[in-house]
């Protein structure tokens, strides 16, 4: 049998704004589809002879192969089906399984005679009501999906008898027949390697290799933890160390994400686990998650030391009232001292905070805001703020099924009209199947303030800079927050009116807001308002071309002869304050002469700024075109009226050049 299997999509939401038009060029989030990959495995494993093809849309949505034209679904399921495929897997996720059942009702109708079976988080907990509502979908596997996939895979080949494969949700007639859990595999080494093989792996796509299974604890919240029954389990260290050394020497992979939430669960584990990595020295790094009050100092510094670059911690609440609400039970003081520690062990903290909880309090909403700002000072890195969504198992779910949802805020893929509209009206016929694109009623707190956080942090954490010095102006975070709220409603009612999201914004717009503070804020003159213009100057640097890829290979300045030109495009503008002082977290009383700040980009595309003097910013102007270090000095003394000691005017300038060199703005002409 021919079976076709196809990840879910993933919206990248830096690729969204609220000026985004239907029909814009969609950027999606591309990743090693290790599931669906570790399900081949799993059935080439058991001597099933059935040809399985994998199909990781948002690369080829990515690449161009599919496209946005008015056909999205018709051009999705072009990728996916083939002639004579006997089934089709869907991957779910929450933030998809709206796109995933349109493809599956384009599948079926292209090809009835092709079972449609779904499998992964968003349809698992609700598959009758899915195979009640969606005559089209045969079959959904509940939970852990290696197994149950490869024997559904066996009864369609035999006597297609299913009542007894554990862990399927399948369709007798009319009817959604739901058979008996399946006990989860008792050694996730047990299962064999995914089949890396069976994907073309894109070095741009994630990696997150599965590492471990499942969480004991019992946040209110959150689905991970039913959906594995609250059973943790790890793989051996042997058998991670296998599969890092395997996509390092096959793909050349050098840094993967290990996919488990609570990495740290058993320290004695992660120390063993640290300690054969360094002793392999397999030169990869990774990152992972975590919960605060699962980790210490001495593991952090042995993680970094392992090759640890990067470490997410769920905070979720900013309240200790609200730790005890949601049964996650974190001591926000030990919190705060395990990421100045993450940072100070050289590991990147993230931390994740969660607003929109039906029981949410304009203190606790405050706190919580309060909270990321001051995490993200303390972590130096990052830091999200999530607006709470309603996941189908969650102990808050299944208290209150019932309970009042409205329609999320959040980023969407910007389809032409016609297939933006049929996704809406799905939506808003089942919103109990789509609980997860609404959020909770909050009766205590205005409807705008938390619809206005779910695309907000990315943006906060671009300007990062700004907020120690920007909130020190309001009595709390709430204060500056409500503040903004109304500005950028009432600016997109001016500025989009037609903006499906009429409370989210761009960087820019919370500059312009920033801007108009000033003046209101008595603020004008202010180490604050020229971090402000720095933020602009950057922003703007965004939009120019990256520095070529191949340099000539420069031997150095050897005569007054040589020949050098600009290298990378910039921006630059004149600075009255220390502006490093500033980013570093000092004060600034001002600098004797100007300053000028150039922002570029390096050859993979990252943003530089670095501080250059007058002179060099003189010189920058004038090798637009090749030139000779002596023709720059010419041309630099007309300029500066220094003509007069040509020997120490070729002296200076031939140092301003070798400056520009060394930040990688002017290059030697070979």
């Amino acid at each position: 049998m021919k079976i076709s299997l196809a990840t879910s999509l993933h919206l990248s939401h830096a690729g969204v704004s609220p000026s985004s038009l239907p029909g814009d060029p969609l950027q999606m989030q591309s990743f090693v589809p290790i599931g669906l990959l570790s399900l081949k495995a799993t059935a080439d494993h058991a001597g099933l002879h059935s040809e399985i093809r994998i199909n990781e849309l948002n690369g080829l949505v990515n690449r161009g192969v599919i496209s946005d034209n008015g056909h999205f679904y018709e051009n999705l399921t072009d990728a996916i089906l083939a002639p004579d495929d006997g089934l089709v897997g869907l991957m779910t996720d929450a933030d998809s399984l709206h796109h995933t059942l349109i493809i599956a009702d384009t599948i079926k109708r292209r090809s009835p005679e092709t079972m449609v079976c779904l499998g992964g988080p968003a349809a698992s907990p609700i598959g009758r009501s899915i195979l009640e509502r969606f005559p089209f979908i045969d079959f959904v596997v509940r939970g852990e999906g290696e197994i149950t996939f490869s024997e559904l895979i066996r009864s369609l080949d035999h006597e297609r008898q299913f009542g007894g494969v554990r862990g399927l949700i399948w369709r007798d007639g009319d009817q959604a027949v739901e058979n008996p859990e399946r006990e989860l595999v008792p050694d996730l080494d047990a299962l064999p390697v995914p089949f890396f093989p069976g994907y073309e792996m894109e070095q741009d796509a994630a990696l997150y290799l599965d590492v471990g299974r499942g969480c004991p604890f019992n946040c209110s919240f959150c689905a991970t933890a039913p959906f594995w029954k609250r059973r943790y389990r790890m793989k051996s260290i042997g058998r991670i160390t296998q599969e890092m050394t395997l996509v390092r020497n096959l793909y050349g992979r050098r840094h993967v994400n290990f996919s488990h939430d609570i990495f740290t669960c058993d320290r004695k584990w992660t120390h063993e686990f640290c300690d054969e990595l360094i002793a392999a020295d397999l030169g990869m790094t990774w990152t992972c998650s975590t919960r605060t009050d699962l980790i210490d100092r001495p593991l952090l510094d042995k993680m970094a030391a392992a090759g640890c670059t990067e470490m997410y911690y769920g905070i979720e609440s900013g309240s200790q009232a609200g730790q005890a609400e949601i049964r996650k039970h974190l001591d926000l003081d030990e919190s705060r001292k395990i990421v100045r520690s993450t940072a100070e062990a050289g590991i990147h903290p993230i931390t994740g905070f969660i607003v929109g909880y039906p029981t949410e309090t304009l203190e606790t909403f405050g706190r919580t805001l309060e909270g990321f700002f001051e995490f993200l000072q303390i972590g130096g890195f990052r830091a999200h703020l999530f607006t709470l969504c309603p996941y189908h198992e969650s102990a808050l779910f299944e208290a209150s099924p019932q309970v009042a949802l409205k329609r999320a805020e959040c980023f969407d893929l910007p389809l032409e009209s016609a297939e933006s509209l049929r996704t809406d009206e799905l939506r808003q016929r089942y919103p109990i199947i789509f609980a997860s694109s609404h959020r909770y009623v909050c009766p205590q707190v205005p409807d705008d303030l938390i619809a206005a956080s779910e695309e907000l942090s990315p943006k906060l954490v671009m300007l990062k800079s700004i907020w120690p010095l920007w909130l020190a102006y309001y009595e709390s975070p709430l204060v500056w927050y409500r503040r903004w709220v109304g500005w950028i409603e009432d600016y997109n009612a001016k500025t989009r009116p037609a903006t499906r999201w009429p409370h989210q914004c761009d960087p820019g717009d919370l500059l312009m807001f920033a801007t108009e503070e000033l003046d209101r804020l008595g603020a004008a003159d202010s180490d604050f308002a020229e971090l402000v213009r720095y933020e602009q100057l950057k922003l703007r640097a965004y939009s120019l071309k990256s520095a070529p890829a191949t340099r000539s290979q420069s031997s150095g300045i050897q005569s007054k002869n040589t020949r050098v030109v600009k290298r990378s495009d910039y921006l630059s503008a004149p600075f009255s304050r220390d502006i490093h002082a500033l980013l570093a977290g000092e004060r600034s009383a001002g600098m004797p002469s100007q300053r000028w700040i150039v922002c570029f980009k390096n050859t993979r595309g990252d943003l530089s700024s670095i501080e250059l003097s007058p002179m060099a910013m003189l010189l920058l102007g004038i090798v637009d075109e090749p030139k000779t270090v002596d023709e720059l000095a010419g041309a630099f003394s007309a300029v500066t009226g220094s003509s007069s000691d040509k020997d120490r005017s070729l002296t200076n300038c031939t140092n301003l050049v070798h400056e520009l060199i060394r930040h990688d703005l002017v290059e030697e002409v070979v």
